[in-house]
């Protein structure tokens, strides 16, 4: 009689998992989970179970314990489609692969905005604005709604840094740049002088000219920079009392380079420093139009396209 009880238990124990495992349970629409980072077995199945992933899941449990996963299991964010086996979900949470979201830094912007981003991801973060790095480049990067938002930052760091050093060991060796650190400052400048690519390597070789002549950069988003430290919109033109702003940052005081990035620089900006077109140019003046420039090579014609340009703005052109 045992012996016949302990067969039709083991028979039923076999079919309940071959039936879960084999066969594939209809979803009304598809689910979304997180595992968070320390659940247990239990809590996952629980998830799974509410979630009406798993039809059974004493099943679910004995195929996971049967094949060793349980410490194989991965937190993250999963999205499950509408034809799901105890294999299909197993796979999944065993190979994590678990939804990835995209963190956007938008070129330009600052350790302000990056950090407000994080805390939104992460509310609980103790991240300030001295933990964000200087240099990162402006770009999409990938991160997890489990990641904390110093992983994300620490990722965040890591593809920087491989992507600058490409674009660094790729550089006109001509170039008085020292390093890295040195060629993420000057792009920074260069992403806030103009948005256009074409005129990104004009600009930076407009810079450069000015270092080999021991002039000051003179440029007017070190200056609105120095002013708001990045938190905020100056909200204003610059006028001429702001070029005296006492400031590490404010290139019409100092010569050379500001101590670190003003901004976050994109791909195009950073390329454009360590490949610069070389020219005579020493000025440039905005045209007005196209977020383009005039450029001149001394300051009796650059004098001469300012007044062209006032004119034109006078005349509503």
């Amino acid at each position: 009689m045992f012996k016949n009880l302990f067969v039709l238990t083991f028979f039923l124990l076999v079919n309940l998992i071959f039936d879960s495992f084999f066969h594939s349970k209809i979803l009304d629409e598809p689910k979304h989970i997180v595992v968070q980072q320390g659940m247990k077995l239990d809590d996952i199945t629980e998830i799974l179970f509410e979630n009406e992933i798993i039809k059974n899941k004493l099943a679910f449990k004995i195929w996971i314990k049967l094949n060793f996963y349980e410490k194989k299991l991965k937190y993250g964010e999963y999205f499950f489609h509408k034809k799901l086996s105890i294999l299909d979900v197993s796979n999944k949470l065993v190979s994590g692969n678990s939804i990835h979201r995209k963190l956007t830094i938008i070129e330009g912007s600052y350790k302000y905005n990056l950090l407000q981003t994080l805390k939104q991801i992460d509310p609980n973060t103790n991240l300030s604005l001295i933990d964000i790095p200087d240099n990162i480049i402006a770009n999409t990067y990938s991160y997890e709604l489990t990641d904390s938002a110093e992983r994300i930052i620490s990722n965040i760091l890591d593809l920087s840094s491989k992507y600058a050093d490409k674009i660094w060991d790729k550089r006109n060796k001509r170039i008085p740049l020292q390093d890295v650190s040195e060629m993420f400052v000057l792009g920074s400048i260069v992403e806030k002088e103009t948005s256009l690519k074409r005129e990104k390597s004009i600009i930076a070789g407009v810079f450069f000219n000015r270092l080999e002549k021991k002039m000051r950069l003179q440029s007017d988003p070190t200056v609105e920079f120095s002013i708001t430290k990045g938190q905020k919109k100056l909200g204003r033109s610059l006028l001429r009392k702001d070029l005296k702003f006492a400031s590490d940052f404010n290139t019409y005081l100092n010569f050379g380079l500001p101590p670190s990035p003003i901004c976050f620089p994109g791909i195009e900006s950073l390329n454009g420093v360590v490949n610069p077109y070389k020219s005579d140019f020493l000025y440039f003046v905005s045209n007005n139009t196209d977020g383009g420039h005039f450029f001149s090579s001394n300051y009796k014609d650059h004098l001469k396209k300012i007044r062209h340009i006032k004119s034109m703005k006078k005349n509503g052109n």
